[in-house]
């Protein structure tokens, strides 16, 4: 998410109460009057004579370096508005309101330097002290967001969408990536089923909402969604759909493709053909699900014939000591077999009769 731009007092704040040299006072409203006048180089100059004449750490020197830093601004200097408002800010001599508010204004412009973690603990101390205004807490999510640290950002994200539930979406995409990157599969889920309330029709949103009930372990349920948006007018590209198996595959979970691609089959929002059936024999073998694998390997070795698929029945059957079954198998393989399968088949089935014999 882009940062927030967040509006920069442009003016340095008011002088302090307190008393100040009259002097560095007179420097700083013919600073700012030659400022409003657009007249940024006698400005500049009249605030470095008065920086000259002020006491080091004293009030006087922190506001000249305030006024610098909101004249650099001004002048779309960044880099030296930042070296300006630290340096009044390090002299501890603000009050409390103009410091609250430069620490602000430094966050945001170190933010939009990339120089996000000391935005962030300036921000951080806002926080801490209940000063930190609605822009300035959207600032800190991004950031927070942009450091990986989103067990920080999300309770102040939900904050964001509690106070203003008619946010940009970019707000919840927001609540529901971070929660997917911490594994909170549910509540990504919830803040995904807040999106499609307000829009219905957007299948990235449908895909992302079965995807996190994939990852979840709740095949059936992400099945169940793709089906729901299928019939509610919302058209997945076959693509899509192998995807969702195949980020389970990638996830190490190879149970959870099968379980998920066998609803997608039976829903019929994938065709049932040889390749994806073979696919799912394939995925309950790499899951050591022995009795589905088997009956998926049997169920496509008996409509194609094929001597390769018969194997693989016949493979699970010796890891599984079946013998009449295994001799079975090889049998029916033999006919379509080549010579190099026939070599395994006899090898098998020598193996399987001594076995029987044994027994």
């Amino acid at each position: 998410m882009r940062i927030l731009v967040v509006l920069l007092m442009l003016c340095a704040a008011a002088v302090q109460a307190q008393s100040i040299n009259p002097a560095a006072f007179r420097a700083l409203n013919e600073a700012q009057q030659a400022q409003q006048r657009g007249d940024y180089a006698a400005a500049g100059k009249r605030l470095q004579q008065a920086l000259e004449q002020a006491s080091t750490g004293s009030v006087e020197q922190a506001l000249v370096e305030q006024r610098l830093g909101y004249l650099a601004i001004a002048r779309d200097r960044n880099a030296e508005a930042i070296d300006w408002l630290r340096k009044a800010l390090s002299r501890d001599q603000l009050e409390a309101e103009a410091a609250s508010q430069d620490r602000r204004n430094l966050a945001q412009l170190l933010a939009s330097e990339g120089q996000a973690r000391e935005a962030v603990t300036l921000l951080e101390t806002e926080l801490a002290a209940g000063a930190l205004p609605r822009e300035n807490r959207r600032l800190l999510v991004q950031l927070y967001n942009q450091l990986e640290q989103y067990s920080k950002a999300l309770p102040l994200a939900e904050q964001v969408v509690r106070e203003e539930p008619g946010v940009d979406a970019v707000w919840y995409q927001l609540l529901v990536g971070m929660n997917y990157r911490l594994q909170r599969y549910q509540a990504a889920e919830r803040w995904l089923k807040v999106l499609l309330k307000r829009e219905p029709g957007n299948a990235e949103y449908w895909r992302q909402l079965a995807g996190v009930q994939s990852l979840d372990k709740r095949q059936r349920a992400a099945a169940g969604t793709l089906r729901l948006a299928y019939e509610g007018g919302i058209r997945f590209a076959v693509q899509d759909l192998d995807n969702l198996v195949a980020l389970q595959v990638n996830a190490g979970a190879p149970w959870q493709a099968a379980r998920l691609l066998e609803a997608l089959l039976q829903r019929q929002l994938l065709q049932a053909n040889a390749v994806r059936q073979e696919r799912l024999a394939q995925l309950w073998q790499q899951a050591r699900d022995h009795d589905r694998a088997k009956s998926a390997w049997t169920a496509l070795a008996l409509s194609s014939g094929r001597a390769d698929h018969w194997l693989r029945v016949a493979a699970i059957q010796l890891n599984q000591g079946e013998w009449d079954e295994l001799l079975s198998s090889l049998e029916r393989a033999r006919p379509a077999a080549s010579a190099e399968q026939r070599r395994t088949l006899n090898q098998w089935a020598a193996y399987a009769r001594q076995a029987q014999q044994e027994g």
